[in-house]
């Protein structure tokens, strides 16, 4: 039994240090050519998000002032519609009040 129990020892640290050899050579980079890369992603990522919302930012200042310039513009549209409709109005009701006083002078006439 030890002769089997020192041949599995024997087979664990053998695969154990071939594993360690493999795992070192196979690795594409050291840690701290990783760590270098993770932080120079991590900078561009920054870089990339800071540019986008500086564009964001400025589409949307355009479009804020489109569309304060276009509801300027229907304001506008509106509020002479609305002007031209109530002199509209008044011109009706004068020609109606006109029309009425006429009758009434006649119907007073004839009686």
């Amino acid at each position: 039994m030890s002769n089997s129990v020192s041949r599995f020892l024997e087979g664990l640290i053998v695969g154990g240090i071939f594993g360690y050899l493999f795992g070192i050579v196979s690795a594409p980079k050291t840690g701290a050519d990783l760590r270098k890369q993770i932080a120079e992603s991590s900078e561009d990522l920054y870089r990339q998000a800071s540019e986008s919302l500086t564009e964001l930012k400025e589409q949307t200042g355009h479009t804020i002032h489109d569309i304060q310039s276009k509801g300027t513009e229907a304001i506008k549209k509106a509020s002479a519609s609305v002007k031209e409709t109530k002199e509209q109005l008044t011109c009706k009701l004068d020609e109606l009040a006109g029309q009425g006083a006429k009758v009434l002078v006649e119907e007073t006439e004839v009686n």
